[in-house]
């Protein structure tokens, strides 16, 4: 096979490659959330939202019942040694309150978590079909891929030999090997002493071994 063939061949197999990936992408794309599970979702979602005002006028009237409490407790002027029995209702009062506020919180908890786990159990299935069907995608392109890239790299590798023999650039249709000269050095610790009085310098010249490159047109 002629090297302008193997470049044409090469661009075949990329555009294998990238037909492969394309198709891949389109069956991921496929492999959506129903409808009726992001429903279930968003619905768990705004229930959970929902919750704490649910609770709200619970906290409320809470809130008013204690204050009412708290406002009938005054410290009459002439019995100041009723203080100390003032101060110990006013406590057990945000006690009581405290102590409801916290009933209320964790109510509020285990609704959502209700809300949570209702919504987990109607879509866990679905969620993990989808999953699996992606993996299962990966693993099937991942072998195709595979494949296509092994011939993308042995003819890459063959055509940058065919290059180099030939010393010459070579096209086809969509690539084309460059030939590439190996790059011209010169030994600086040397030159520095003997160019002052000697410009034939040319024999202390390095010249790199060549190399070719791969290059879509």
């Amino acid at each position: 096979m002629e090297t302008n063939e193997k470049l044409d061949q090469l661009a075949e197999f990329q555009s294998q490659r990238d037909s492969i990936e394309i198709e891949k992408r389109a069956l991921l794309d496929e492999v959506k959330i129903p409808s009726e599970v992001e429903e279930i979702v968003s619905e768990g979602m705004k229930k959970m939202s929902e919750v704490e005002s649910t609770f709200a006028p619970l906290i409320k009237e809470l809130e008013d019942d204690v204050n009412a409490q708290l406002a009938i407790i005054v410290i009459p002027d002439e019995i100041k040694i009723a203080l100390e029995e003032i101060d110990r209702q006013r406590a057990e009062v945000r006690t009581y309150q405290r102590n409801m506020e916290a009933d209320i919180s964790q109510r509020i908890r285990s609704t959502r978590d209700e809300i949570q786990a209702a919504v987990e159990a109607k879509t866990k299935d679905i969620y993990n079909a989808i999953a699996q069907r992606k993996a299962e995608i990966e693993v099937e392109f991942s072998g195709k891929a595979e494949a296509v890239d092994e011939n993308i790299k042995k003819l890459t590798e063959e055509i940058k030999s065919d290059v180099l023999t030939l010393g010459v650039s070579v096209k086809g249709k969509h690539y084309q090997g460059i030939y590439v000269k190996g790059r011209v050095t010169w030994d600086t610790s040397k030159m520095d002493g003997y160019a002052v009085g000697h410009p034939e310098v040319l024999f202390m010249r390095k010249e790199g071994d060549p190399s070719c490159t791969i290059r879509k047109i």
